[in-house]
């Protein structure tokens, strides 16, 4: 005890010294200590009484310790204290700021010293904060005379980034040899460790099964989990989306009850335990079957026995509106881009503005060329199916014995040549938009019952298949033939035609509308500018008035024709009416009452014009005496509109009156 008693004697000798003139007598203070010393008196620090404190609330709020790691430390803490109990001792849990954040015993109701070097001195924990070294500090060691009958021993604690979490720490009297508690704390700071990174385990799974949850629940493909009896244990929103049916309706019942596969295709899976993909099924919903693509796969137990399976479903609607999208099965006109305000167009496009608020067919006619793809494109984009696909099959451009695959698709085998697995149809890839059925006048006669049946049933039957195939589509149909003189020479079912006009259409000639040529010529020389450069942007009056006289055989499609011809061939930028195809300038010829310089084939055609010309004026007043006079039912027998025909009897100078 003397001898302890003169170590302390000469240590405190050592202190003061420092303390009054800031100099240290060499070799006899470990160099750690030495240094804190020196720390200290640099931040001026008070070394005869610390002052530094705060209230619980101000430590609280200043402390960055998660309240999860301080709960973690909570037993270890408490096996320190068990272990030090009846010596005196407090175990503390300090912050990163040198803040008690937890102790045993309690602290003072009021009061919190913050143990940094810089604001109370040389400490175990102030030290241990700076050097990161486990360290036990003793009595007169402390830089401060109100620490000097302590004694204080810390082990720090880092994350895996070496960043200092918190400080472990043992306060108690110096009277007595407390050597050993370094290693006891250095091992519970171990235990701690240990505990904090199990913590961090279980966060990072917890984050895990947070992000696995949140792509379960935003996965816009349906996934099921059942368990292997088929029972279903889990779905996803997705599914509830499909099925159009809440979980708790789906959960609890069997796959194989929800199910309707072709036979053998999932059955075999299930017993077998094998996964399978993209195989087609029909799930039921409320308002019947649900068709849609699914894959599955199988998790098995340490037996090797299935204990658990999971399958993907893909609404086989929203697959086929991916495919369109991504295929280029999209509507890009609209009606702004419908050029020309006559009169005859602007009739059509009012009611094909009408047709948008609707879901019936329509039948669009006119001659070729006049543009019957842009005005079913016009609508599909006006109407609520504007975000689905919009697929256009051209009946007269596809082989005979090609048509119904086309349009309803096949399976696997059903015939020569028929692709592995299978091909939907342009209904099933349409379906939640529209279909264009293009030159429908021209669709196999033998097929058009199979049409009619999809039309009235919404469903279609792939070739070599029995199931059917519910699709929700909107038919839009164009021609360039008078179908009611093909039903009358039986090339065309009346009961088809019947069924496809519902709204009819009829898309005026260009020579009708004559005074949209120059804002259809504008239109095509700004296409052809933004292409090319140095091109035309602008034609003579003189060329539009002789572009205005001709009849446009191939309407529109011929005028964008010979406008881009005009601006390939014109000199200097300037068109003069020798650039004008032989045809148009042939007209003009007639027109300018030069019919004896035509050419015999010119004359032989102008005077076939004009006995079509009479045929139509006297077809006309037939029908307006077989109807005494109403204009409506001769429209509806001619196909033409009701402007058409006033038109028409404007031109032919024909009264109304004089038919009754």
């Amino acid at each position: 005890m003397g001898k302890a008693t003169s170590v302390n004697n000469k240590l405190y000798s050592v202190w003061n010294h420092f303390i009054e003139s800031g100099e240290l007598t060499p070799n006899l203070l470990d160099p750690f200590i030495a240094d804190s010393w020196q720390r200290s008196r640099e931040a001026g620090v008070n070394p005869h009484r610390c002052s530094n404190c705060k209230s619980h609330l101000e430590v609280d709020t200043i402390s960055n310790l998660p309240a999860e790691l301080v709960k973690a430390a909570y037993p270890v803490v408490e096996e320190v204290y068990d272990s030090v109990r009846g010596s005196g001792f407090r175990v503390c849990l300090v912050d990163a700021n040198g803040y008690i954040i937890y102790s045993i015993p309690q602290l003072d109701a009021t009061v919190n010293i913050n143990w940094t070097e810089s604001s109370v001195g040389t400490n175990a924990i102030g030290t241990a904060i700076v050097t990161g070294e486990s360290l036990q500090i003793i009595g007169i060691e402390h830089y401060c005379y109100d620490f000097h009958n302590l004694t204080t021993t810390a082990a720090p604690i880092f994350d895996r980034n070496g960043n200092l979490l918190t400080v472990l720490a043992l306060i108690g009297p110096s009277s007595e040899d407390h050597s050993h508690v370094l290693t006891m704390l250095v091992k519970a700071a171990g235990k701690m460790v240990d505990r904090f990174k199990i913590l961090a385990k279980n966060r990072q799974l917890k984050t895990y099964n947070q992000r696995l949850t949140n792509i379960f629940n935003m996965m816009s493909d349906g996934v099921i989990i059942f368990s292997s009896n088929g029972t279903i244990d889990l779905v996803n929103p997705a599914v509830e989306h499909i099925l159009g049916r809440p979980a708790g309706d789906i959960i609890g019942t069997t796959l194989q009850n929800l199910l309707d596969a072709r036979p053998g295709s999932i059955e075999d899976f299930m017993l077998k335990g094998n996964s399978f993909s993209d195989v087609e099924v029909f799930m039921d919903g409320p308002q019947g079957k649900i068709h849609c693509l699914a894959s599955g796969n199988f998790s098995r137990n340490e037996d090797g026995k299935v204990d658990s399976g999971m399958m993907v479903l893909q609404n086989m609607d929203r697959i086929n509106r991916l495919v369109s999208r991504f295929t280029g099965a999209r509507a890009q006109y609209k009606f702004n881009d419908i050029i020309g305000n006559s009169a005859p167009l602007m009739e059509s496009i009012n009611i094909a503005r009408m047709a948008t608020m609707n879901n019936s067919n329509v039948l669009l006619t006119g001659e070729s060329g006049t543009g019957k793809e842009v005005f079913a494109q016009a609508i599909h984009n006006a109407s609520f199916r504007h975000k689905g696909p919009f697929v256009a099959i051209n009946c007269g451009a596809i082989p005979r014995e090609l048509v119904a695959s086309e349009l309803f698709g096949y399976v696997e085998g059903a015939f020569t040549g028929a692709k592995r697995g299978g091909s939907i149809g342009k209904f099933e890839m349409a379906s939640g938009g529209t279909i264009f059925l293009d030159e429908i006048g021209d669709m196999p006669f033998e097929l058009q019952v199979a049409l009619l049946r999809v039309l009235q049933n919404r469903r279609v039957t792939r070739i070599g298949d029995s199931k059917e195939i519910p699709v929700d589509v909107r038919v839009i149909c164009a021609t360039n033939k008078d179908l009611r003189s093909e039903i009358e020479q039986g090339n065309f079912r009346e009961d088809l035609y019947y069924r496809l006009n519902v709204i009819s259409i009829n898309i005026p000639p260009l020579r009708e509308r004559a005074d949209d040529i120059p804002q259809l010529v504008k239109h095509f020389l700004g296409q052809l500018g933004r292409r090319n450069e140095n091109v035309l942007s602008i034609l003579e009056p003189e060329i539009i008035d002789k572009l205005k006289r001709y009849d446009w055989p191939g309407n529109v499609r011929e005028l964008q024709n010979v406008v881009e011809r005009l601006v390939c061939t014109a000199s200097q930028n300037r068109v003069t009416s020798g650039d004008l195809p032989p045809e148009i300038i042939s007209s003009e010829c007639f027109y300018a009452g030069e019919e004896l310089q035509a050419s015999p084939v010119t004359m032989y055609k102008q005077k076939r014009k004009q006995m079509l010309a009479e045929e139509e004026s006297q077809q006309i007043i037939s029908l307006l005496q077989k109807h005494q006079g109403n204009i409506t039912r001769v429209a509806e027998e001619t196909g033409f509109s009701r402007m058409t025909i006033y038109r028409k009897m404007k031109l032919y100078n024909i009264s109304r009156d004089d038919c009754l």
